[in-house]
């Protein structure tokens, strides 16, 4: 009860500061790239026109799509780096209006201008060159508050949504800019009431700035079981910013517990929003010297939502605006290892945020013989299955990464000792047959399966397996080299350490699998 009250005083001793307006909510520079085209697009709700700028990428290959949304108090034709960063680039960029400044009825949220972001969407993908599986929303401030409006309602097949110093809670900082003296409380006041105040006496419609928030939204979790949330802070948001840090990490937690209200144990405490309270000071500089941009904290729920509290305030860190679009494509074919919760694949999952790895390993897999007489456990006569799901699920396939035969090796299978490289060679013969291979030529990766224990360690069924995994590292490497595939060694870094890291001699410990998934990021 302490630590919880103290938390309080100190966020009310952070909001009653007042603040210079944030940089990113400049509204008075207006440099737009010449490439960069105004157009109007019709709102399919009023037929309202709303104007934007759009620039549509060049050459024949369909290219990425950002829509950048604007801040608080700008409109479309506020100054955006974003717009000459996507030039750079060359991804399609349109940056709507979307009502304008937020201060009145139809914007703020509203049905309208949530409406009108969707609309922009609609028309870059109608008259550009856009990748429709490559659409990425991103917005600071009052653009990160429309991000997350956006998360909850766009219709579209959105990527990757990145909200940068987001506010959440309309009702919150309504009372927080009050505390501050900013023209924010005004704002929100004219927008849920539909009154123009022309003095410093005006009120909120609380049922009204909740229906607009998107902390109070329920969160379309089927729809973004395929897409990516981002939300960074400043950690010195609310002290030298407009938007306390809470905001991020209470709608992180939001979200968390929709997609899985038992999901406690990967919630941002408050003992960890105090402590990250307590990091604010009136300097950017922070103790620590840790370098404007890097991390005080990141948590990732699954590979669904990852909130990054940053060295910084209220601000846009340029350099890692596009970073969620390096992310890849990945195929991922594997055992036990690979298909537990705590396995090498979800352990790339976590380390690597950006990445798209599809999964595809299953408790018994084999490369090509039917375990246990399961068909289902033999890879070579379910690859094709494993390659169409994926593409449909991922819509391209950048990489593909194959860590089986520790199965290949139990000891009902000794006599069959030889066939495994071979069946490694057939297996990827038949990937790159397959037209999703044909068609995206993604990269494939070979992992040499892990030690097993000695005999005197194992049951019955693994004996013997130890020597067949030393005998098959060689094949395996050559294998992979006459087929131009990436070979990754996991084998002999793990062997030194194999009874640290293994459960039974067979299968891995966290720590284990947190290694494989390092060694093969390392080669990525």
């Amino acid at each position: 009860m302490k630590i919880v009250t103290l938390l309080i005083c100190l966020l009310i001793m952070n909001i009653a500061m007042a603040q210079n307006d944030p940089q990113w909510d400049d509204t008075q520079s207006k440099d737009w790239p010449a490439a960069c085209q105004k157009i109007e697009i019709t709102s399919s709700i009023d037929q309202a026109i709303q104007p934007a700028y759009f620039y549509i990428s060049k050459g024949e290959i369909a290219r990425p799509l950002i829509i950048s949304l604007h801040t608080w108090s700008g409109g479309y034709e506020q100054k955006d780096t974003l717009s000459w960063m996507c030039i750079e680039k060359n991804y399609n960029y349109i940056h709507p209006n979307f009502r304008g400044k937020n201060n009145k009825p139809e914007a703020c949220g509203s049905p309208l201008a949530i409406q009108d972001i969707d609309d922009a969407i609609a028309y870059a993908i109608e008259h550009g060159n856009v990748d429709t599986s490559e659409i990425h929303i991103i917005g600071v401030s009052g653009g990160g508050y429309s991000t997350l409006l956006a998360y909850m309602k766009t219709k579209h097949p959105v990527k990757t949504f990145s909200a940068w110093v987001p506010i959440s809670n309309l009702e919150d900082w309504y009372y927080e800019s009050v505390g501050r003296k900013q023209k924010y409380a005004k704002d929100i006041a004219q927008a849920t009431t539909g009154k123009t105040f022309e003095s410093d006496y005006y009120y909120l419609d609380e049922k009204e700035a909740r229906s607009r928030s998107p902390f109070f939204m329920e969160t379309p979790v089927e729809k973004r079981k395929s897409s990516k949330l981002y939300i960074h802070t400043g950690v010195h948001d609310g002290y030298t910013g407009s938007v306390p840090i809470t905001h991020s990490l209470k709608f992180f937690n939001k979200v968390v517990l929709d997609f899985d209200p038992s999901a406690e144990a990967d919630l941002i405490s408050t003992e960890e929003m105090l402590r990250l309270v307590e990091s604010q000071n009136s300097e950017i500089s922070h103790p620590s010297k840790i370098k404007k941009g890097e991390a005080h904290l990141q948590k990732t729920y699954d590979d669904k939502v990852m909130v990054q509290v940053f060295e910084g305030t209220h601000e846009l860190i340029a350099d890692q605006a596009l970073a969620p679009l390096e992310g890849e494509n990945i195929l991922a074919i594997g055992d036990s290892n690979g298909a537990i919760e705590m396995g090498w694949v979800n352990q790339l999952k976590k380390i690597d945020f950006k990445d798209f790895i599809f999964n595809t390993a299953i408790s018994g897999n084999t490369i090509g013989f039917d375990n246990n007489g399961r068909e289902d456990l033999n890879t070579l006569k379910n690859i094709d299955q494993y390659l169409s799901s994926a593409v449909e699920s991922l819509k391209r396939l950048d990489r593909i990464i194959i860590m089986l035969g520790t199965n290949d090796c139990k000891a009902v299978f000794d006599d069959q000792l030889k066939a495994i490289p071979e069946n490694l060679r057939t297996l990827i013969h038949k990937i790159k047959a397959h037209k999703a291979y044909l068609l995206f030529q993604p990269k494939i990766y070979i992992v040499s399966p892990p030690p097993y224990a000695p005999d005197n360690k194992l049951i019955a069924k693994y004996k013997g397996g130890a020597d067949d995994i030393a005998w098959l590292f060689p094949k395996f490497q050559k294998v992979a080299q006459d087929e131009d595939c990436k070979f990754i060694d996991v084998y002999n870094k793990l062997l030194p350490i194999w009874n640290q890291v293994t459960l039974d001699g067979i299968h891995l410990k966290s720590s284990g699998q947190q290694l494989i998934a390092e060694i093969i990021l390392e080669n990525l």
